[in-house]
């Protein structure tokens, strides 16, 4: 039988507490799509328009909703063949250009734990396989800019979550060690990008992954949204 959210968290959430009330959680690190944001139905969009445009039948928004997490290039392989990639790519991204600022949903809590974050001095960091220069501007447009130290994603770097090197430089760059850091996110690739450097990983199951999924994929704690990390742990 699956342990209970609020038995398997209710230890953690006390020291975690103590341990933010006490300034040692330096840094917070957020996932972006199904973490901060539902963008799924945007991103859905432009894996239909580029199989349209490829004469294909278009993937189902489940179908690509289930997908999502390890950026563009790895997830579009899901639906092209290796012969149809770069083409499938430029459509994509043409796509994606011109319709990302749209049908992006913050999740909820997010405001509020950003908010928390802010009040006791704790840095946050969007860090995301998402485009940079596209999550900047998601960012941005949401009006939450000033709450962020550092928007890390694809193509700021040569790497991807979750590979180590990624997660290395978000720790450099926000001048923590991994010890003083939290990442949430909502994918074994966010697990595996707080692990593989010693960073605690919080989960949320509102992005592509149930709660029994992420409980054995192995992340440290799981919570029901962003509010309730925010009401929990951050209060």
């Amino acid at each position: 039988m699956i342990q209970s959210l609020a038995e398997s968290r209710s230890s953690f959430q006390k020291d975690m507490s103590t341990t933010a009330k006490n300034k040692q959680l330096k840094a917070v690190l957020l996932d972006m799509d199904g973490t901060l944001v539902d963008h799924f139905e945007t991103i859905c969009r432009c894996y239909q328009y580029a199989s349209e445009q490829m004469g294909k039948t278009p993937p189902t928004y489940d179908q690509v909703k289930r997908e999502v997490g390890g950026s563009m290039p790895v997830t579009i392989r899901r639906f092209f063949s290796d012969d149809e990639l770069e083409e499938a790519k430029r459509h994509w991204n043409h796509r994606f250009d011109e319709i990302h600022l749209e049908g992006v949903i913050l999740l909820k809590g997010a405001r509020e734990l950003l908010q928390a974050l802010a009040q006791k001095g704790i840095q946050a960091a969007v860090f995301t396989n998402k485009g940079g220069s596209h999550s900047r501007n998601i960012i941005e447009s949401l009006g939450l800019a000033e709450f962020f130290e550092l928007v890390l994603g694809a193509e700021d770097t040569p790497y991807r979550k979750p590979q180590i090197e990624l997660s290395q430089i978000v720790l450099e760059r926000l001048g923590v060690d991994a010890k003083d850091a939290v990442l949430i996110g909502d994918s074994p690739f966010d697990i595996e990008s707080a692990h593989c450097v010693g960073m605690t990983s919080f989960c949320v199951p509102t992005g592509s992954h149930t709660i029994q999924e992420l409980r054995e994929a192995g992340t440290d704690r799981i919570f029901e949204s962003l509010q309730e990390i925010a009401d929990t742990v951050f209060s």
